[in-house]
């Protein structure tokens, strides 16, 4: 079997749809799946060689949010998987999604469309043209079959009457092989893009009023994004002391990072299943998240804590009380129905039905 994986936006833009398919495509090429990940030139980033798998970066490097390079990443990716013999097109939220059209009418092969998060989860989303393009790829185009990491997106009107629930993975046992002490201090952790939709200033603001109760508490910003200086700037008006930027992180840093910690905390207006959220959960951490998307699908009602979007007084408030909590013991969603192998052995299966 021969598979091409379309998706627009590639490491370092780095974030759950990337990790996904990644982790996907490299355990299906195990399974002896040729697997192509297409995708635009976003900047370097070293993947290790493995057998069966090949990533095309097309077209020379360009910024992750550049709307221009995206419409002609589509047309240069319609002519690289022409020329190829590819069984299943497989493509990746949201934009590439455009191509099933013309891959259905001239090329005649199968398509695939995995749905990660979209605007449509927010409460009350801006209608905005982009925001209909969106909603349009994911619900008024027809793919031979569709997928959703989330429950969630089953509740929308769309004319794919089948979507195969599968989400995101995670590897336990990394995070168990990991050894780390408590932070001294009480940690709060956030892992993510600085992007509107994360609602991080909410986090911030609500730091200033965290520390006037708890004022050892700390807040660790692990990642980065176009709203990063922003973010510092924000952080720098409001004299908020607390705060660390601590950047990119991977690997066993990044779990370093979970297993200091003492909350996890994760404010955004908009999410699909959120792969921090499963890494918190692996190291044990209470999560206070907004009640948006798939999030309610992984957090437990009586450790975990639901904030309302654009709330920060209230978000500071379930903080201190979380952190006063106390309760570390939190392994309590089943991970074997988030192991990558199981969710690359479920997207094998739709595959299969498709040839």
């Amino acid at each position: 079997m021969k598979v091409a994986v379309i998706i627009d936006t590639w490491f370092p833009a780095v974030g759950g749809g990337q990790i996904n398919t990644l982790e996907i495509a490299k355990n299906l090429a195990k399974k002896g799946v040729e697997i192509d990940i297409i995708t635009r030139n976003n900047g370097s980033h070293k993947e290790k060689k493995i057998k069966n798998l090949q990533i095309f970066k097309l077209g020379s490097k360009s910024n992750a949010a550049d709307n221009i390079a995206r419409l002609f990443f589509l047309i240069k990716a319609f002519l690289f998987i022409k020329k190829r013999k590819y069984e299943i097109i497989h493509l990746q939220a949201f934009l590439p999604g455009l191509l099933a059209i013309s891959i259905k009418y001239f090329l005649k092969i199968p398509t695939v469309f995995t749905v990660h998060g979209t605007r449509m989860f927010e409460k009350t989303p801006k209608k905005t043209s982009g925001y209909f393009l969106e909603k349009f790829i994911l619900t008024g185009i027809k793919y031979d079959s569709q997928i959703s990491v989330t429950k969630a997106f089953m509740k929308f009107k769309n004319v794919n009457k089948k979507v195969h629930y599968i989400p995101n993975g995670i590897d336990i046992q990394k995070f168990n092989r990991v050894k780390t002490k408590k932070a001294k201090y009480p940690k709060i952790l956030w892992v993510g893009r600085f992007d509107p939709v994360k609602r991080v200033d909410d986090l911030v603001i609500a730091m200033k009023i965290v520390n006037s109760k708890v004022p050892q508490a700390r807040l660790t910003l692990v990642g980065y994004g176009q709203e990063e200086q922003k973010m510092k700037d924000l952080v720098k008006k409001l004299n908020v002391t607390n705060v660390e930027f601590a950047g990119k992180k991977e690997g066993i840093d990044l779990i370093k990072e979970y297993k200091s910690s003492h909350v996890f905390v994760l404010p955004s207006a908009s999410e699909g299943q959120p792969l921090s959220i499963l890494e918190a959960k692996a190291a044990q951490l209470p999560v206070i998240a907004s009640n948006v998307g798939g999030i309610p699908e992984l957090l437990e009602k009586r450790k975990d804590f639901f904030v309302p979007v654009k709330m920060p007084k209230l978000l500071a408030n379930t903080i201190v009380k979380t952190l006063k909590y106390n309760n570390h013991n939190r392994l309590g969603i089943l991970f074997k129905n988030y192991d990558w192998l199981t969710v690359s052995n479920k997207t094998l299966n739709v595959y299969k039905k498709l040839i």
